[in-house]
């Protein structure tokens, strides 16, 4: 390959790196490009560096780093499965190889002889690049793993999940801490964004991979720090690090500026003039949910049925009155008896799992939430999804047949399979399957009387589907069904069905959905004779 060609592929990708949003946060399908670029900016590069002698050495130490840090593609799911890897991966794509190699190189080097042969050439590449969105995706989704699980930020800087130990040898940067810091702090997380930015502080002079990000200065730090802790209201202690600042650079122009403004406060304080509290104080509405907090418990394994609510469930062999079953029965566990939820242990095999994945893969779109034209990308639900539609893949009949085989229900006004793939601390928080306006949204379908949902892969870590209501996290097992009803027998919403998605530690968690509705099923499950309307309302609004 030409030299040209070589840098003008180079700067394609860099120039798409920057301007174009992957949004590879949401969903660990879509990370394992991110190292394939990696590896041809790395190819391109070793051919350019022969003729770049000024720059050679400081980004061949930057290449070495990188190649120290492409895991084995034999296993990519397993190392994207770490969350520590994927944000480092999306940051590295996002800044480093901008700071370490692209501005030095193209700030010092004539390239407008190839600028112009490049122009149309952006149009075609079908690499959607990292950008600061996902960045920031990805620091949210970090959060939601301290939130949830209580991770210590230490323990979570060192490479350490949920009390394992630090197998993969992998530790965040100072430069890494500092940007979650920041990013945590400008969503007003200032209790999690001060701590990562004092593990920033301590792994100044730890820091063994510090070339591979941009240096960080303990001001840089600072900076970011004392404004967390004033949002904190650790007033003092905001001041005594400004002061810091000040011994470091006497002539700091904010430093100063706050010195005065923090010394005023703190004298009005002295003479019994308290602060006007702060907006921030005021409660999450979100946090204040009962089941909300119960969805935390849930999923950090501190609340969970007792020994008597569970003394009625069996584990059971079932044919489900289909006579094929007979001979291979269903292996069910029950996991609740009202409302009704059960494991159907091997449901699905291997192969059909893998032709499910493989099918979805390339046509995976950011998660929604909502109905319809009203449906909008959120927080509440950090995934990747896509459908697969029966009459367009002959293949799927047998699980369709299987579904029907184990719910006794008729596939005929379900939908289609939704295949779900969860990414960095990916969750979806509590909420109901079924919806307000049946009619409106699916009409003669009627409500979603009852979920179906395939585990196609197992999670490492977290990843559980939790029922607050129900004090009941069932975690994911490759090739099993997990069904509920969401329905009472009359018809009626059950509101004690409100589950969620524990946010996924380590690993990837692939699941496939199947909702089946009222309509067609007069015969398969006939409607109770008393109405439940009035029941459990009280967990409407919880």
């Amino acid at each position: 390959m030409s030299r040209k060609r070589s840098i003008c592929l180079i700067f394609h990708i860099s120039l798409y790196l920057v301007l174009v949003n992957g949004d590879y946060y949401s969903a660990t399908s879509e990370l394992e490009r991110l190292l394939d670029v990696e590896a041809f900016i790395v190819e391109k590069f070793e051919e350019y560096l022969d003729r770049a002698q000024q720059e050679q050495d400081n980004i061949k130490r930057f290449l070495d780093q990188v190649e120290k840090l492409q895991p084995d593609h034999d296993d990519l799911e397993g190392y994207f499965g770490n969350p520590l890897n994927a944000f480092t991966t999306i940051r590295r794509l996002v800044y480093d190889w901008k700071y370490n190699v692209f501005e030095p190189i193209f700030n010092t080097t004539n390239l407008e002889d190839y600028k112009s042969s490049i122009s149309g050439g952006l149009k075609t590449i079908d690499f959607k690049g990292p950008n600061e969105e996902d960045l920031k995706g990805a620091t949210r989704g970090l959060l939601r793993l301290q939130n949830i699980y209580q991770l210590p930020t230490a323990q979570l800087a060192n490479g350490v999940l949920a009390g394992e130990k630090n197998q993969l040898n992998i530790s965040l940067s100072a430069s890494d801490c500092l940007e979650l810091g920041t990013n945590l702090c400008e969503m007003q997380e200032y209790s999690y964004g001060s701590e990562w930015l004092l593990e920033a502080r301590k792994k100044i002079n730890e820091d063994s991979l510090g070339f591979i990000s941009p240096n960080v200065t303990d001001v840089e730090i600072l900076e970011k720090l004392i404004p967390a802790f004033y949002h904190l209201g650790n007033l003092k202690l905001a001041n005594k690090l400004n002061n810091e600042i000040l011994e470091k650079e006497s002539d700091h122009e904010e430093a100063l500026r706050n010195k005065v403004a923090y010394e005023a406060i703190l004298a009005k304080e002295r003479n019994h003039r308290p602060r006007k509290p702060s907006a921030l104080s005021e409660p999450n509405k979100k946090e204040a949910k009962e089941s909300y907090q119960l969805y935390k418990r849930v999923c950090r394994g501190e609340l969970r049925q007792s020994p008597r609510q569970q003394r009625k469930l069996r584990c059971l062999f079932s044919h489900q009155n289909v006579a094929f079953y007979r001979l291979a029965p269903f292996k069910v566990e029950q996991l609740n008896l009202d409302p009704y939820v059960a494991y159907f242990h091997e449901a699905i095999n291997s192969s059909e799992m893998e032709q499910i994945i493989e099918k979805g893969l390339g046509s995976m779109e950011r998660s929604r939430v909502g109905q319809s034209q009203n449906a909008t990308t959120s927080e509440i639900r950090t995934s990747a999804n896509t459908w697969l539609w029966y009459n367009e893949n002959p293949w799927l009949s047998k699980i369709k047949q299987r579904l029907e085989d184990i719910t006794g229900l008729s596939t005929e006004s379900a939908e289609p399979l939704q295949l779900v793939n969860y990414g960095i601390g990916g969750q979806y928080e509590p909420h109901f399957d079924f919806v307000e306006e049946p009619q409106k949204v699916f009409g003669w379908k009627g409500n979603r009387m009852l979920t179906a949902l395939f585990y196609i892969n197992d999670v490492a870590l977290g990843g559980a589907t939790a029922f607050p209501f129900l004090q009941l996290a069932v975690p994911p097992v490759k090739g099993s069904l997990l069904v509920w009803y969401n329905l009472h027998r009359s018809l009626h919403k059950d509101f004690r069905t409100k589950h969620a998605g524990c946010p996924v530690i380590k690993g990837s968690k692939w699941i496939c959905n199947e909702w089946f509705h009222e309509g067609t099923q007069v015969f398969k499950r006939p409607c109770g004779l008393s109405s439940d309307e009035g029941k459990f309302l009280h967990f409407e609004n919880k």
